[in-house]
């Protein structure tokens, strides 16, 4: 599970993590939940809830039965909660590693102003930053000062289970 702030880089790093492994042996899937998460009309309630928590699980079940070796999912993870819920939709005995991207707040201030598709940097993503800074993982990655590829190397270091491809 690859998390962070909003706008820390997640879905940078995971492209950048399935170029990595693209000549490889292992067979690796990407799923970014925010992708399942888009809805209309925007609400978040229980009906919505029950949608977001079905898509992940139907996709780690199908990636399961299509023997998938690795299933990267990114979300932006801003608590311990969050990984335990995700990891809860996995199928049983699946084992589960979280992975945090950090940024200092200048260079997660940066980059989520640079991205045109962002709103504007409101109290709520403000929070989500802290949060997700703080939030207890498996692992770390600080990305300040490293290319989403540099990102993704360290990934796969910290994990031991993506195994890149030669290069």
């Amino acid at each position: 599970m690859l998390g962070g702030a909003p706008g820390v880089g997640k879905t940078t790093v995971a492209r950048r993590l399935l170029d990595l492994v693209q000549a490889g042996q292992q067979l690796v899937q990407w799923l970014d939940v925010d992708s399942l998460w888009q809805h209309q009309p925007w609400r978040v309630n229980e009906r919505m809830t029950t949608m977001v928590r079905a898509n992940p699980r139907a996709v780690a079940e199908h990636a399961a039965t299509a023997e998938v070796d690795i299933l990267v999912i990114n979300w932006v993870f801003q608590s311990t909660e969050m990984h335990r819920l995700v990891a809860g939709l996995l199928p049983s005995g699946t084992p589960a590693i979280s992975v945090q991207l950090h940024a200092s707040r200048e260079t997660w201030h940066q980059r989520f102003e640079s991205d045109p598709e962002r709103p504007g940097l409101t109290d709520f993503y403000r929070s989500r930053y802290i949060q997700a800074q703080t939030t207890v993982v498996d692992h770390v990655v600080d990305t300040d000062g490293l290319t989403p590829f540099e990102v993704a190397r360290r990934v796969t270091e910290v994990t031991g289970v993506l195994q890149p491809g030669p290069s």
